[in-house]
């Protein structure tokens, strides 16, 4: 019979997303693994299958979750447009403050010579431009934006800024670009304002 797990796998996942985000995939070795992770070989095997499959459950795992934050921000003003200016603003504090591990999902898409990890994190990408592209038509619905308002391509502009803030925010003389990256980028919402 086998034994019963004693560890939080959802808390184990939370570490090895540190982990991941601190030191990539093929950096993190077994033995680092499941001394951060509190648990031991078999129970890593056992639990996840594999070091990859616990990756991409991670992948998954944080992917899911910050883009859930992300849409929760939209959602969170009775206005879509202050919903994505509320956003956009964000971004800009996060290129003034990135943190030196970046995020997880821009990691793998840099790093990743790997399909299936690229397949996990176009889900969360094309998820996240998804909420952008509601709520601009949202606001346009609501008069907030111009009817001529290119929804579409703004949607694609906000997630490609998202995702460059991720890329960039590595280098530590990006804060100004970035956050002029965004001052455009809200200027150019703010001149379909209805």
């Amino acid at each position: 019979m086998p034994r019963p797990r004693t560890f939080d796998e959802a808390e184990v996942l939370e570490r090895a997303v540190d982990l991941f985000r601190e030191v990539g995939y093929e950096r993190a070795s077994i033995p680092e693994l499941t001394d951060r992770l509190g648990i031991c070989r078999q129970s890593l095997y056992s639990s996840f299958g594999s070091k990859r499959a616990l990756y991409l459950a991670a992948l998954a795992r944080y992917g899911a979750r910050e883009v859930d934050g992300k849409l929760d921000e939209l959602r969170a003003h009775p206005s879509p447009l202050e919903g994505l200016r509320g956003l956009l603003g964000g971004w800009a504090g996060f290129a003034e403050h990135c943190p030196t591990d970046g995020c997880l999902t821009v990691n793998a898409i840099i790093e990743a010579d790997d399909a299936e990890a690229r397949a996990a994190v176009e889900v969360h990408v094309e998820r996240l431009e998804a909420g952008l592209r509601d709520a601009l038509a949202a606001a346009v619905e609501a008069g907030e934006l111009r009817e001529d308002t290119p929804v579409e391509r703004l949607a694609r502009a906000m997630i490609t800024t998202c995702y460059g803030i991720g890329v960039l925010g590595k280098l530590a003389s990006s804060g100004p670009r970035l956050a002029d990256a965004v001052e455009d980028l809200l200027e150019r919402l703010d001149g379909y304002a209805g």
